[in-house]
């Protein structure tokens, strides 16, 4: 039924039986082929970044998975988070992707919504936008964009993958010919099969540009005091890891890239908002096989703050590990492709 109903959306945008909305500045879509799981985030926040060097003001439109508010807008200004310009708090009902791009990207409204095409408009008229980023887009074809990137993890085996529910794809293989820009992203995590699936893509699409990147950790914080830690301060240590990502194995190679030893590994689904029992889980584990530190992604800490509002709440150092994304080739066509964009 869901690959049926993809086929049929597809058609109507491809033959005109539907007309996507157009708004009045650029619009870069940042989206996958499959479920989860290929640094879409860091991706996001390196497409604003790019345009903001040209001297776009630019917003970020957002789904807002996991949040329970359906519409608003977040921005960081002076160091404060502040939803709806101070009129709503910051809690538990936002979604965790938007909390942390506003967070990386002081300044730069987050707008969250289902209709994106209506955020996108209030983000022209109320901060004055020039440049749009779509936050998981590929699917999203009620609204035009200038620019389609779409984002495929390296160790994907694209041989005989089916559409969800039966695999991990969104939309067949063949949908690739709408992107302009693919990148495979998580190149570290499977060095051999980073090139391979590069000569696979091109023959789905000749014309796109094309570019590899690598998700390397970036920051190491331990958030409950604010002390900042060298990422190589993991080397040697003995640690539980938390997650609840689309790509918990990534998260732990990438710790053990560090030479640290993981003696555990809690997950929990992808966007899972945490309660007062599965902190306690946790604890449980730290008491079972006791680890100098319990580690956990970015997003997860978002959800997690509520929990462990002191040092005293966690009977192990929480440490936060943050990832940036770098690309290692195809930078230099990506930035033309972009830097045309920007001067229409």
């Amino acid at each position: 039924m869901y690959g049926g109903a993809v086929a049929w959306r597809n058609a109507a945008y491809d033959r005109g039986w539907a007309t996507p909305a157009r708004l009045p500045c650029p619009v870069i879509s940042v989206g996958n082929l499959t479920v989860g799981g290929t640094g879409k985030t860091a991706c996001v926040e390196l497409m604003t970044r790019k345009l903001q060097h040209h001297g776009k003001r630019v917003a970020i439109l957002s789904r807002g998975y996991g949040g329970r508010t359906k519409e608003y807008w977040l921005r960081v200004e002076h160091g404060e988070l502040l939803v709806n310009d101070g009129e709503l708090p910051a809690d538990e009902r936002l979604a965790d992707e938007p909390q942390l791009l506003a967070t990386h990207l002081p300044g730069t409204p987050v707008l969250v919504g289902a209709r994106r095409a209506h955020m996108g408009r209030l983000a022209c008229a109320t901060f004055g936008c020039d440049a749009l980023v779509l936050d998981d887009g590929f699917q999203h074809r009620q609204l035009a964009r200038d620019c389609d990137v779409v984002l495929i993890a390296a160790r994907t085996d694209l041989s005989g993958l089916d559409v969800f529910p039966r695999g991990p794809l969104r939309e067949p293989l063949a949908s690739l010919a709408r992107a302009h820009v693919i990148i495979v992203t998580k190149a570290n995590d499977a060095p051999a099969h980073a090139d391979a699936l590069m000569e696979r893509l091109r023959a789905v699409n000749r014309d796109a540009t094309l570019a590899t990147a690598v998700h390397e950790p970036s920051t190491l914080r331990e958030e409950m005091t604010r002390y900042s830690h060298a990422v190589t301060e993991l080397r040697g240590k003995q640690v539980g890891l938390l997650s609840s990502i689309g790509d918990p194995e990534g998260f732990a190679a990438t710790v053990q890239r560090l030479h640290a030893t993981v003696l555990w590994h809690q997950r929990f689904p992808d966007h899972h908002r945490y309660r007062e029992e599965d902190w306690r889980l946790i604890m449980a584990r730290c008491a079972a096989a006791r680890p100098d530190v319990i580690v956990t992604t970015e997003k997860d800490w978002v959800r997690l703050r509520p929990y462990v509002g002191s040092p005293s709440a966690a009977p192990v150092p929480v440490w936060v590990l943050g990832i940036h994304m770098t690309l290692i080739s195809g930078e230099r066509e990506l930035d033309d492709r972009l830097a045309r964009l920007c001067a229409r």
